[in-house]
C-alpha cells in the first residue's frame, strides 16, 4: 500500500454509499410507480393473476481481506453495495371484487377477491426520505473528504 493510497479512502467509502443510496431511490421509486400493478405478467396454478410485490435493497459492508483475517492494518476497502433486491412475496391487499378482471377465479382461494400490491405510500417515502438524507450526509463527507485533501497537498507547496 502506498502512503497516498489511504488518503482517499474515506471518498471511496463515501462515493460507494452514495451509488447505493442512488440505487436505494431507484427501488422505491419503482414500488410507488408500480403500487396498483395487478399482474407481473405471470399467474399461479388457478390462472389467478400474481400482483407486483414490494422490493427493498439488501446492504453489504464491503471489508478488506486483511480485515476479515482479524489483520486490521487501516486496510479497509471502501464501505458498502447492494448484495441483493428482496422481493416481499406473500403480502397483498384483497378487495373484494367478483366482477373485476383480475378476481381470483372461482374454486382457488379467495375466490372473488382482487389481490393488490402491499405497499404503502407513507412507507416509500419515508424510506424516499431517509435515501435522500443518507445520499446528503454522504456527499457532504466526501466534500469534506476532497477539500481536506487539497489542503493536506498544499501544506506541502508552502514548505
Amino acid at each position: 500500500m502506498t502512503p497516498f493510497h489511504g488518503i482517499f479512502r474515506s471518498a471511496r467509502s463515501s462515493g460507494s454509499a452514495l451509488k447505493v443510496n442512488r440505487n436505494w431511490m431507484n427501488v422505491i421509486s419503482n414500488n410507488i410507480a408500480n403500487e396498483n400493478t395487478l399482474s407481473t405478467g405471470s399467474t399461479d396454478r388457478f390462472g389467478n393473476y400474481i400482483p407486483y410485490s414490494r422490493h427493498v435493497p439488501v446492504f453489504e459492508k464491503i471489508l478488506s481481506e486483511n480485515l476479515r483475517t482479524n489483520k486490521v492494518n487501516n486496510d479497509v476497502k471502501n464501505g458498502v453495495r447492494v448484495g441483493e433486491i428482496v422481493q416481499l412475496e406473500g403480502k397483498f391487499k384483497k378487495v373484494y371484487d367478483p366482477d373485476h378482471p383480475a378476481a381470483r377465479k372461482a374454486g382457488s382461494e379467495d375466490a372473488g377477491y382482487v389481490y393488490y400490491p402491499d405497499i404503502s405510500l407513507a412507507q416509500e417515502m419515508a424510506d424516499m426520505r431517509m435515501a435522500s438524507a443518507s445520499y446528503e450526509a454522504n456527499l457532504l463527507a466526501m466534500n469534506t473528504a476532497n477539500k481536506m485533501t487539497k489542503q493536506a497537498l498544499g501544506i506541502g507547496r508552502r514548505v
